[in-house]
């Protein structure tokens, strides 16, 4: 009897244990399946986007901004067909999952009513996206704005200060927005469309890259200057608070090298001049050494330096009023002054 109870207690403990077993070799199995969480870096958003081969070439659908205001509606403020204009702006377009960031162009259509009726938002919203879908515009995107918090303070950037007001895509929940994409004549358009119980809005963007039209303060310019006015004005720049020339300061001393050597009867006055930030004493001391700067990097290169002479005057002969950044920039300079 001892025997068969113990044999008994012996057969439980073991069916226990290999059940135990069994639990965990599926707790580990399940574990094991689990599809790893990933998230989508910045990279990959930006690396992603519109495929720009898959966009209809539009023909005959006019010029921009393409779109007209229908019967009983009208564009605020019309001229050459948008009621604002901006020669180059950044737009950000929202595709769904991700968003697209194109630069060009742009223009604003504000639709309000006409006659003297209120605006119609069903009037405009039939009206506009049956028209973008009949001449076959490719819609990337129509509903509200994304949940993702980056995403929303991304698109909230889409607001241009114009003429006539600021206007942008608006995070309103009464006021979804699409987005369309075409092509015609050889360039690339996207539009972003917003409606509320107000007012409608085309934002429409000829795509194009930027072409940066700012050319260096060349010898020959400087020569120019000074053939014209006695002086030649340099914005050179410095480490901050320093009489340290940056590297592209220093491109410009070999400008001013360039000038020199071509016109070797040439003396010049070295003056540097800052804006009023800071103590009188600390901005003449600043300017004089900033002048030096220039004055002995030249005469290391083998300009004689009896042809020229270095002063500095603080903040005492301002270009403009001390009153804004830009201004100050203005005022900080290097002047190259005829002797």
């Amino acid at each position: 009897m001892k025997k068969t109870v113990i044999v008994a207690l012996l057969g439980i403990v073991f069916f226990s244990c290999k059940n135990e077993k069994k639990v965990e070799s599926t707790e580990n199995a399940e574990q094991k399946t689990e599809t790893p969480k990933t998230e989508t870096t910045n990279n990959e958003i930006m690396s992603t986007g519109i495929n720009w081969d898959e966009i209809p070439d539009l023909k005959d659908i006019g010029n921009f901004p393409f779109i007209t205001a229908p019967t009983g509606l009208k564009i605020a403020n019309e001229k050459n067909g948008v009621s604002e204009f901006f020669d180059y702006e950044t737009m950000e377009n929202f595709l769904g999952n991700t968003i697209y960031t194109a630069e060009g162009k742009l223009g604003i259509l504000v639709f309000e009513g006409s006659e003297g009726k209120d605006f119609n938002q069903k009037l405009f919203d039939k009206s506009v996206y049956d028209y973008l879908d009949k001449i076959g515009a490719k819609k990337l995107y129509k509903g509200n704005f994304p949940e993702d918090e980056n995403q929303k303070a991304k698109l909230e950037k889409n607001m241009w200060n114009g003429k006539h007001g600021t206007r942008g895509i608006l995070r309103e929940s009464d006021s979804p927005f699409a987005v369309y994409a075409f092509k015609n004549s050889g360039k690339k358009y996207i539009l972003n469309i917003q409606s509320n119980s107000a007012q409608g809005n085309v934002f429409i963007m000829e795509l194009k890259d930027f072409e940066q039209t700012i050319k260096k303060y060349s010898a020959e310019q400087m020569k120019i200057d000074i053939d014209k006015t006695g002086k030649a004005i340099l914005h050179i720049n410095f480490d901050t608070d320093k009489a340290t020339l940056q590297p592209d300061g220093q491109k410009t001393v070999e400008e001013i090298l360039t000038l020199l050597n071509a016109n070797p009867n040439l003396k010049l006055s070295i003056e540097g001049h800052t804006d009023n930030s800071g103590t009188a004493a600390r901005n003449q001391k600043l300017s004089t050494d900033r002048a030096n700067t220039v004055m002995y990097a030249l005469a290391g290169k083998g300009i004689d330096i009896k042809r020229l002479k270095a002063t500095g005057f603080g903040s005492q002969k301002p270009l403009k009023a001390n009153d804004t950044e830009e201004n100050k920039a203005e005022n900080r300079r290097v002047e190259l002054v005829k002797i």
